[in-house]
């Protein structure tokens, strides 16, 4: 029998395509250009009927994929960081500059591919993401070894049941904490913030270092909505509009702990890394221009 995954539209802001949804509620699927493919195969379907990738959804739809469509990895001879991996999952600390799955040569699964198979008897080909960061983003993302594995993470990232934690610099001063609930793409989207610390730039007047937590994971979610507040994320050039920023440093956010429940010992664990080196050297230096 073929794995099958289903999903449960909850709430909706407005009109959203389903190639355009699909992609966080199964996050094996990892980019739309294989959203589109798992349509075209017909693994997809809406209410138990064919769809299309114009097609709308609307509350309380059922979405369901069949079959994990994981392809053969592409040859990406790149060495990652292991923060931990046992037989059924592998957590890595992804460099900036690379995706973490999608059609694409350069990517964490591809990278990752080499480890081989897990001794579980429901061992994957490969790892295969159970959620994703944004290219120039840094830090922690966590593969799944095993199908059951896939499932369970999959399904946990999707209701929320996954605490993440980031750190970004942002220009300005945010308050010392907040929650920020506004949609992205048409879907609720909450974040919470913590202010951890604050220096003087001559260039920019101030910098500051923020703790954040995503309730939600939509894509771009932390940095659409700093920057709704009024706090870009430094080197963020894709949302900077009139904003001087760092350019040329790369985006100053990074994925930094994370907490779940084992998807087999159903144990609590949690993982962690420090933000990355250049953060506090950028905010030493601005400081000590004073």
């Amino acid at each position: 029998m073929k794995d099958k995954w289903e999903h449960r539209v909850i709430k909706l802001t407005e009109p959203t395509r389903i190639v355009d949804y699909i992609g966080e509620a199964f996050h094996m699927l990892g980019s739309r250009t294989a959203a589109r493919k798992a349509i075209a195969e017909g693994r997809i379907t809406l209410n138990g009927n064919k769809v299309y990738p114009s097609d709308t959804i609307k509350e309380n739809d059922r979405i369901v994929l069949t079959g994990t469509g994981i392809s053969k990895a592409k040859k990406f001879d790149f060495d990652i960081e292991v923060v931990f991996e046992d037989d059924y999952m592998i957590l890595v600390n992804k460099p900036a500059g690379i995706a973490v799955n999608g059609d694409r040569n350069k990517t964490v699964e591809n990278a990752l591919a080499r480890i081989g198979r897990s001794n579980a008897e429901d061992a994957l080909p490969r790892p295969v993401a159970v959620h994703r960061l944004d290219v120039p983003t840094k830090g922690l993302v966590l593969l799944a070894k095993t199908k059951k594995a896939l499932i369970r993470l999959s399904s946990a990232f999707e209701n929320n049941e996954v605490d993440k934690q980031y750190y970004a610099v942002v220009h300005g001063i945010p308050p010392e904490n907040g929650v920020i609930k506004k949609p992205v793409e048409g879907k609720p989207s909450e974040t919470h913030f913590f202010l951890e610390r604050t220096v003087k730039s001559r260039v920019f007047e101030h910098l500051s270092l923020v703790r954040l937590k995503p309730i939600t994971g939509r894509t771009h979610q932390l940095r659409k909505h700093m920057v709704g507040i009024g706090h870009l994320v430094v080197g963020d050039k894709l949302y900077a509009k009139e904003v001087n920023t760092i350019l040329g440093k790369g985006l100053f956010l990074g994925a930094c702990k994370i907490t779940f429940r084992h998807p087999i010992t159903d144990k609590n664990v949690s993982y962690s890394i420090n933000p990355p080196n250049r953060f506090f050297r950028l905010l030493d230096r601005e400081e000590s221009r004073f």
